[in-house]
């Protein structure tokens, strides 16, 4: 260990740093480190240590002047990928940025509250030095500064989208862009709210009020933007938005739109030809055995099996298919549901015949409902016939007495023609697209886009349950939820990001990391506090495990030493 100083000129001006150094081998080559800068300590404790190293006795660090200090490992990860996805240049260096990014990288970390994001922040993690808040700053964040991030998210959040779009896909737009939409559910009262209210519930949260949640991504998965909705929205209803948004804010020509068939409708078929877009949908089992049924389509039930098939009418192309794996899996649920359906009506029957007070009305609505729950009312139907008979009760002595009343006897129907029917389409689907040039694009192209739709549906699993937990949500404006569903945008594609590195097979190995162990270990990395005469302090970063090693290979990140 040495000490060494350098001097730097500036507009006609020497600037001097001292510097504590030590060097080390790696690799068979000798390297040098800076352990600490000693600029701005107190003079008599850099000539104390100067005077120590002159005498040769080296200032050790040991245990005894070493405490641990706060994690840094998975928050400097996520800070080299914001710098990566142009996220730091985009957001800017004001207070309200930083603090929008500070929870972003909260987000990632914990999915708590902003109150434990504070707590985090300022007591646990090196997130506010990475983003470079000075003194100053970190004494201006406190309880209610922090929602500060989330005002500035839903201010800025059109500009940071366009502006991220540009730096991210420079002149090399997507071809291909997709949407979908779900719901996330939200807790406590929002009675002056304009966007939680009741609605189809996605999340199986019945009896909760929620909102709608729109989400344009590329081929790759890599979110675009995200826009909020009042709870009550319908899917189709929000696909309009997103046709303005990619004409008006993105500029994007020669596109082709990606939707599933409940988004995108006739109408909305119609808009996207307008406007020189192509699209890649599907339609449901009513259209296609309406196709089936019109004598005028080439589409017809033989043409479905496990190979793709296409046939091009009406300018639309329709590539076809049976999934003989759901067509297999749909069959044995069916035949499940009619063996649930037997035991419960068993069970009401046999309750009815038994209790003297059930009424046959009851046990006839019990039915019915349980043949509209279990979707079989196409082909199935239970008859109920009455005979007279004696039931075992017990009257107001507390004897047991035997009366009439009338038993009941169910019977089962299966009407075979119409389950056969329906059967047959059992694992058919059918992808519709107006990419009618067969020279250009081919059915496999087509189908391999459509269900490229997965990775949207991936997209709302690692936001709402499978990482990021943006739900429920506790926020009490609606420009805060909005900014909080925006924010969770960019942690989304941060965490991509951070897979796609994790997911590059290790040649040595020839195996993959795994992502979740992967972020355990990166959020054990903390920095070691060092101590030099009960005075200079210094942080250093202790070496990381060889998986770490393998990741900051991959994503070519240096990871630092001290900090």
């Amino acid at each position: 260990m040495y000490m060494a100083i350098t001097r730097k000129k500036y507009k006609d001006t020497y600037h001097e740093q001292i510097l504590l150094r030590e060097s080390y081998r790696e690799d068979g080559k000798v390297k040098t480190r800076t352990v600490a800068n000693l600029t701005n300590q107190p003079k008599e404790q850099v000539e104390a240590i100067a005077a120590a190293l002159k005498n040769k006795s080296d200032i050790v660090i040991t245990a005894d002047n070493q405490s641990q200090g706060k994690t840094v490992g998975l928050t400097f990860v996520i800070v080299f990928l914001m710098n990566l996805l142009g996220m730091l240049g985009v957001f800017g260096k004001t207070f309200e940025a930083k603090i929008a990014l500070m929870l972003i990288a909260a987000r990632i970390t914990l999915q708590n509250s902003r109150l434990q994001a504070l707590a985090w922040a300022k007591g646990e993690d090196k997130i506010l030095d990475l983003l470079e808040l000075d003194e100053e700053a970190k004494k201006k964040l406190n309880k209610k500064t922090i929602y500060l991030g989330l005002d500035y998210m839903y201010d800025n959040q059109e500009i940071i989208e366009n502006k991220l779009f540009k730096s991210y896909y420079k002149n090399n737009p997507p071809k291909r862009v997709f949407y979908d939409v779900t719901s996330s559910y939200v807790a406590g009262e929002y009675s002056d709210s304009e966007l939680v209210s009741y609605g189809y519930n996605r999340d199986k949260k019945q009896g909760t009020k929620q909102i709608v949640i729109g989400l344009l991504t590329d081929e790759n998965g890599h979110a675009i933007s995200i826009h909020t909705y009042k709870g009550n929205t319908n899917d189709v209803k929000t696909f309009s938005d997103q046709l303005d948004k990619l004409k008006q804010r993105f500029n994007l020509e020669n596109i082709t739109i990606v939707g599933d068939g409940g988004m995108i409708k006739s109408e909305d078929i119609l808009t996207i030809r307008e406007m020189g877009y192509d699209f890649i949908t599907s339609i449901g089992k009513p259209s296609i055995q309406a196709l089936i049924d019109n004598k005028e389509s080439k589409i017809e039930m033989s043409l479905f099996d496990e190979n793709l098939k296409e046939i091009i009418e009406n300018n639309t192309r329709y590539i076809l298919r049976q999934n003989p794996l759901r067509r297999d899996e749909i069959r044995e649920t069916r035949k499940s549901k009619l063996e649930r359906l037997e035991e419960f009506i068993k069970e009401k029957r046999d309750y009815y015949n038994t209790h003297y007070r059930a009424k046959s009305t009851t046990l006839q609505k019990h039915i019915d409902k349980k043949i509209s729950d279990l979707k079989l009312n196409k082909f199935v139907t239970v008859t109920i016939t009455y005979k007279e008979g004696d039931v075992k009760t017990i009257n107001k002595d507390k004897e047991e007495v035997l009366k009439t009343k009338e038993i009941a006897t169910t019977t089962i129907e299966i009407d075979k023609k119409e389950k056969t029917k329906i059967e047959q389409l059992d694992g058919c689907y059918v992808v519709t697209s107006s990419l009618i040039d067969t020279s250009k694009t081919s059915k496999e192209e087509i189908h391999k886009a459509y269900k490229t739709l997965i990775k949207v549906e991936n997209a709302f699993k690692t936001l709402k349950t499978e990482f990021l937990e943006i739900r429920p949500l506790y926020l009490k404006t609606d420009e805060r939820i909005q900014g909080h569903i925006a924010l969770s945008m960019h942690a989304y594609n941060i965490t991509l990001k951070l897979k796609e590195f994790i997911s590059i097979p290790v040649e040595t190995k020839k195996s993959k990391l795994d992502f979740k162990s992967t972020i355990r270990e990166l959020s054990t990395v903390k920095t070691v506090v060092n101590t030099i005469n009960k005075a200079i302090k210094f942080e250093t970063i202790p070496t990381v495990s060889d998986t770490l090693k393998t990741l900051f290979v991959n994503m070519k990140l240096k990871f630092p030493t001290k900090i």
